[in-house]
């Protein structure tokens, strides 16, 4: 694979910074600020050195110019320098751990500092790049990288020649990253013309360095995260988290630890049992009849239940699993002595393969643990519901309440959760489960309040029950009277994929500008549009609310002048956030499970929108947002009514 090639989402993000005037030796007040201290900094990095110090975490909004990413590692390593702590600095996105060892880099020249940014093995293995094996599942690259191992450990053929070399360069590569600070993608092309494995050198240098930078994903998932800490150097190592874009990591939790049983997960074990002996288990039954029961037991809650136009239906407490225990005659734990055979089985048929160096996971196996943790899965934390789509019927465990990342959370001593919108703070420490003596935080941002300008109107709606012809028709003039009226780069955003796709034609026939779209599932298409409207001047993006454009990059300079909103967006109704809702109402009051649910990521969702067209100081911009259901957020939003949107809009770009 050719790392370089094609035009991904990281390559757009922080194209442009801010001007940043390097200090020549170290202030006091901040010894690990590398820069000349902007507005409101030393206060921020006061506040968090106080909490961290005091071991309680601190929940902040830091808005754009405030320089979270170098506040919150100029704080946390005069802490950790003292403690022996090790900083573990959690991200969304490669271009996040980018802008980290940039930012240590920076440090560098005035303290001394190491650090590193860890993947997983599908980015970081050259040998499974070359191979065009990278996108297997982790645990099938992890099998066949042992397999490989092994076979170098003990010189045998078909090993790998990069793990052979790694030991041997381990002080050149710590000496090239404590000089360069890479980035995670610099480093694994220094790995690899030095003939050593990336993933395995990152692996044994965690150890030695002060940060480590890593994806949400190494402490989100319980095993990853084990093996993590270990590679940091054990349970007895201090940690320190920083936790960026912390308003994602709440939904990555849920998801992390939500499932589905598909029919291409039962059917792809069916057909394994037609090839392996899976023989009888307790009281005389087959595995492959219980396989096939399974198949029959989902289409018969979906037809029992679904009905004309619904797509999904909560299942009661044992649903499918009272199904089960009736046609095969068990009792509940009889069904869970059953579903171990089943993970057992699987289990062997994986070992004949290993033997025969074939690492593939056993599909029997997978739909044994999916059936297993749908047994287990807690019906106070799990939405379990039966659901159709063109693939067919399925069952899915959403999880509404992530008790694991929660708890590992609560035993840390002291941690960063920040976030450019991470209002209100009190809805994120309450879901995270913080302990009380949490500290909230919200920093302004120190960009002149005069750049921007956001502005909404009365006469449209996106509210379903108004979503009637005339007033679809009305919102498309007012995008086109809006696009036609500023020559300026601007972008709209809609609520909704299917909207987009309704307005289209009608958008391109009287819109008079060079216009790009945002395609579903097709991100090298997208990106490829993005960089054409990027260099322009007088150019249309449209996008859609929520997507990777609306929160994912920067628009610097004149990139970006001019955004529409279309809409305000609220999450589709569903079982799981009925559920969330009804939970939080229980747990915090009437009222506050709409709002922590629906209103809250809406409103989130906008401003993510607005921030990305002031970058830096000197950037300017204004936003129209296209619902009048506006007027009950204006103080949230910083937005006034307009009669006049088109006039106000000229108004404010003819006077820069």
């Amino acid at each position: 694979m050719d790392r370089s090639s094609g035009i991904g989402l990281d390559s757009f993000l922080n194209r442009s910074q801010p001007e940043k005037k390097m200090v020549k030796e170290e202030n006091p007040e901040a010894p690990y600020l590398p820069y000349e201290p902007r507005p409101m900094q030393l206060e921020i990095i006061t506040d968090v050195r106080r909490a961290i110090d005091e071991g309680r975490h601190i929940v902040m909004e830091s808005g754009t110019g405030t320089g979270k990413t170098i506040v919150s590692l100029a704080a946390g390593l005069e802490h950790a320098m003292r403690t022996g702590k090790k900083i573990v600095y959690l991200t969304r996105t490669i271009s996040q751990s980018d802008q980290v060892m940039k930012e240590l880099r920076a440090i560098s020249t005035i303290k001394q500092v190491s650090g590193i940014t860890i993947t997983g093995r599908n980015k970081s293995c050259p040998l499974f790049a070359k191979e065009g094996l990278d996108d297997l599942p982790p645990n099938v690259l992890s099998l066949m990288c042992d397999d490989k191992k092994k076979k170098s450990m003990n010189d045998n053929a078909g090993g790998c020649r990069f793990f052979d070399r790694t030991k041997a360069e381990i002080n050149n590569v710590m000496s090239y990253c404590l000089k360069e600070f890479p980035t995670s993608a610099e480093l694994d092309t220094y790995c690899e013309k030095a003939g050593v494995c990336p993933y395995e050198m990152k692996k044994m240098l965690m150890k030695e360095m002060d940060v480590v930078v890593a994806p949400y994903i190494h402490i989100l998932s319980e095993d990853i995260r084990t093996n993590f800490i270990a590679n940091l150097g054990g349970e007895d190592v201090p940690l320190l988290l920083i936790v960026d874009e912390a308003h994602n990591l709440i939904d990555a939790a849920r998801d992390q630890e939500s499932f589905s049983i598909t029919m291409r997960m039962i059917e792809a074990a069916m057909d394994e049992c037609t090839v392996t002996k899976t023989g009888e288990t307790l009281n005389s039954i087959k595995i492959e009849d219980v396989i096939k029961f399974l198949k029959a037991a989902i289409k018969q809650l979906a037809t029992q239940n679904i009905s004309l136009g619904v797509k999904e239906f909560r299942l009661g407490k044992d649903a499918l699993e009272s199904l089960i225990m009736k046609r095969f005659n068990v009792t509940r734990n009889e069904l869970n002595v059953l579903i171990e055979d089943m993970i057992g089985v699987g289990d062997k048929r994986m070992d004949t393969l290993s033997e025969k160096g074939d690492f593939s996971i056993s599909e029997i196996y997978t739909l044994g643990v999916a059936l297993r943790d749908w047994v287990m899965s807690d019906n106070d934390r799990y939405v379990r519901s039966v659901k159709t789509s063109e693939n067919g019927e399925y069952l899915f465990a959403a999880c509404i309440d992530p008790s694991d990342i929660v708890k590992f959370m609560q035993e840390q001593q002291g941690a960063v959760h920040m976030s450019g919108t991470l209002q209100p703070l009190e809805q994120y420490y309450k879901v995270m489960g913080l302990p009380r003596t949490a500290i909230a935080r919200t920093y302004p941002s120190p960009f002149p309040k005069e750049n921007r300008s956001v502005i909404y109107v009365d006469d449209v709606t996106t509210k379903y029950d108004k979503r009637d012809p005339v007033m679809m028709s009305r919102i498309e003039n007012r995008i086109i009277d809006l696009c036609n009226a500023v020559e300026k780069n601007t972008l709209v955003f809609f609520p909704s994929y299917k909207m987009m796709k309704d307005m289209r034609a009608s958008l391109e026939l009287k819109i008079k500008k060079p216009m790009f779209w945002e395609e579903s599932g097709q991100q090298k298409r997208t990106m490829n549009a993005l960089n054409a409207f990027r260099r322009g001047s007088n150019g249309v993006f449209f996008s859609v609310m929520g997507g990777s454009v609306a929160e994912g990059i920067d628009f610097p300079g004149e990139e970006l002048c001019f955004t529409i909103i279309v809409g305000i967006p609220y999450p589709p109704p569903s079982l799981e956030l009925k559920a969330m809702s009804d939970m939080f109402d229980a747990r915090y009051g009437p009222r506050m499970g709409w709002r922590y649910t629906s209103e809250v990521p809406a409103i989130r969702k906008i401003r993510q929108a607005i921030g990305r067209m002031i970058r830096t100081e000197t950037d300017y911009g204004m936003a129209v947002i296209l619902d009048s259901r506006v007027s009950e957020y204006q103080r949230q939003l910083e937005a006034t009514l307009s009669k006049h949107p088109i006039k106000d809009a000229v108004d404010f770009f003819s006077k820069r």
